[in-house]
This record gives C-alpha cells, structure tokens and sequence, in this order.
C-alpha cells in the first residue's frame, strides 16, 4: 500500500526532523511518501519527499514552484488539500491549474477530496477538477477523505460511505484511463486513519490511506507501520 504522511503546518519543526530521521531507521516494506511543511531535497533511502502544494504557472508569491520542486527531486505534490479550500477560499478552478501545472512539470499529483459528502458529488467535484486537462500519458493519485471524519476528528467514516465512493471514483477513473491519454491511477482513503481505519481501506480495495499530523512521534506512529507493513510493498 502507498502511505502519505502530511506534517500540515503545527507540528514543530525540530520534531518535523526528528520524525524523518527516526522513520529513516526502520524497516517498512510499503511505498511511504512524507510532506514536511518545508520540502527538502529527496534524499531519503526509506521514503519519499513529496510537497504539501504547488504554485500555479504564473508568477506569484510564497509558494513553492515546480522548478525549486524538481530542483530537489521532489516527484509528488498535494493539488487542493481540503484544509486550504476551507481556510483560504482555494477553489476548483485554482485547484484545476495547480494540477495543469504539476502534470506539466511531469509531478503526479495527489488530488485531494472530500468537500461533499456522497458518490455523485464527489465525481461531480472531480469532474470539475479534470475538465480539460491533458493528462499526457502520466499517473494521478486521488485522495478521498471522509468529510465528516474530518469535520468531528475523529474516524466518524462509514464502511458503506467509503465503499460507496470508492466504487464510483474507481468506475470514473478506470473509463478515463481507457478513453483518454491518463495512464494509471491510484485511490487514497483519508479521514482520521487509524490502523483499524487500513484493514477497512484494504478490504474496501483502496491502495493507501492518507494521514495527517496527529503522529507527531514515530513511537506513536508505530501501529500503522505495522498494520501497513503486513501489506506487500507497491512495486
């Protein structure tokens, strides 16, 4: 399974650190990508460095752009955390050109979901995100979180919620990969994930889960490396 770790902007940065170090040290047999609030160069053996956001084409202030990206390797970069839709008004069409920008710089996003609650407005909101864009032959990662999950912070999902849209994204991006030039795709699960919240991801069939700065320690973070570790490693 993929892991997506997302320090958000709270956590401490000497902890921030001491997290990347220490997960450094241990064994795991997933694919881990890691947003710290400030990317540095991917240089890790154990994991990824991915970006928590990327600029738009244009020139603009405070955000890091697609060359300072791919100057430090970075490969992976969040395209409309729900937290930025909420807190600065980002909205679907801001979201539509970070995208084109990514996939233009050859990144594969990981578009983020779950403003609506519910198949058909979660497809609706894709849709919208998509319109238009060339996909060039390259990979997108889409991460649904539970809003409701994310509204109470707490693991409020449903089994039949997350299932539900699941099977429409996965209907949605299976007939995109046949009629246009998107080549794979990959479908996250987020909202308060716990280890128990991975068995439920897993048997849904999601192919990772996505999760946010409450581990602010390894020691913490320890029973979802064990419950992801019992998963074979993304190839």
């Amino acid at each position: 399974m993929i892991c997506i770790v997302n320090f958000k902007s709270l956590m401490c940065y000497k902890k921030q650190l001491q997290w990347l170090q220490d997960i450094e040290q241990l064994p795991l047999n997933f694919k881990l990508l890691v947003a710290p609030t400030l990317p540095e160069h991917n240089t890790y053996q154990n994991y990824e460095i991915i970006a928590q956001n990327i600029s738009l084409a244009q020139r603009t202030v405070g955000e890091m752009s697609a060359n300072v990206l791919k100057a430090l390797d970075i490969k992976y970069a969040f395209v409309g955390h729900l937290e930025r839709r909420k807190l600065l008004n980002e909205t679907t069409d801001i979201i539509h050109e970070r995208l084109a920008n990514c996939l233009n710089n050859d990144m594969i996003p990981i578009i983020c979901l779950g403003m609506h609650s519910g198949p058909d407005l979660v497809i609706r909101e894709l849709k919208y995100i998509l319109k238009n864009i060339d996909f060039m032959g390259q990979r997108i990662i889409v991460a649904y979180e539970s809003l409701r999950s994310t509204q109470s912070n707490s693991s409020a999902y449903s089994y039949v919620e997350m299932e539900a849209v699941y099977l429409k994204l996965n209907q949605y991006l299976s007939e995109l990969v046949k009629n246009s030039n998107l080549a794979s795709y990959s479908l996250v699960m987020g909202g308060h994930i716990t280890a128990e919240g991975i068995s439920v991801a897993r048997k849904i069939g999601y192919d990772g889960v996505l999760i946010g700065d409450r581990y602010q320690e390894v020691s913490a973070f320890q029973p979802i490396i064990e419950a992801l570790n019992k998963v074979k490693k993304e190839r």
